[in-house]
């Protein structure tokens, strides 16, 4: 177990998440993306919106003072990791192993700005003020994705989702129940093109407590879920989610 960023424990334990980047926008001067960037606590940043601008005006717009110590890439793909310039200070920068040309070009950068890099073949634990996070990854030998889960919260988070459908589907339920989920916020893995792949889901969502589907889940499946399931609610950029 890799552990970062071992500081003192915040004294309440409430997990605060500023949607600062998503395809659907809920605050005004706020633009939307077709990405995602959550910050939990101002402590641990999830992807980086598509670019520097977006992160940096979104992040103005919001009121937000961009100080991550961790930074966790989910995807190598370049449109969750675009904003990274704009973020100093990092204590260090998790990824999955991927071993696509996404992977590469996620590696040289990392490489080129001098970062401490967790790569994440399994299951990693880092330590933040606000407790444990468990960064699993999904995918196969060549795709990997990342998934973060707070155990003290019940909270997994995925920043696009699509290699949760890696898992077999038997294995899917299972997968939910034995890490003991009960809240989801992020990409639910189905695109535009493949709506199906979030029904799947729909007997996991009904068991749990909260679900806020962002960048990830396809804009059909996205609007049928908030309008059919009174546990899911409609987020986007410049949303704050709190747990207590």
């Amino acid at each position: 177990l890799y552990e970062c960023c071992l500081v003192e424990m915040n004294a309440n334990n409430e997990l605060v998440i500023n949607v600062i980047c998503d395809n659907e926008v809920k605050a005004p001067n706020a633009e939307g993306d077709n990405s995602v960037s959550l910050l939990i606590n101002n402590e641990l940043m999830i992807d980086t919106c598509s670019s520097t601008n977006k992160l940096i005006g979104n992040s103005r717009a919001l009121g937000i003072n961009v100080r991550p110590r961790l930074l966790v890439i989910t995807t190598p793909v370049n449109h969750h990791w675009g904003g990274i310039d704009a973020i100093s200070d990092l204590s260090a920068v998790a990824v999955p192993i991927d071993n696509t040309i996404h992977g590469f070009e996620l590696r040289g950068k990392l490489e080129g700005l001098g970062l401490d890099v967790i790569e994440v073949g399994g299951r990693e634990r880092v330590r933040l003020s606000f407790g444990a996070v468990e960064l699993i990854r999904v995918g196969n030998k060549r795709v990997g994705e990342l998934l973060i889960y707070v155990p003290s919260h019940k909270l997994l988070i995925s920043g696009c989702g699509l290699n949760l459908w890696l898992i077999n589907d038997d294995e899917l339920t299972r997968f939910f129940r034995e890490l003991g989920v009960r809240y989801f916020v992020g990409g639910l893995g189905a695109t535009s093109i493949s709506e199906y792949q979030g029904a799947l889901l729909r007997d996991v969502i009904r068991e749990l407590s909260g679900v806020y589907p962002l960048h990830g889940t396809g804009p059909r499946l996205r609007r049928e879920l908030v309008s059919s399931y009174r546990n899911v609610h409609d987020v986007g950029t410049g949303s704050v989610l709190r747990f207590g």
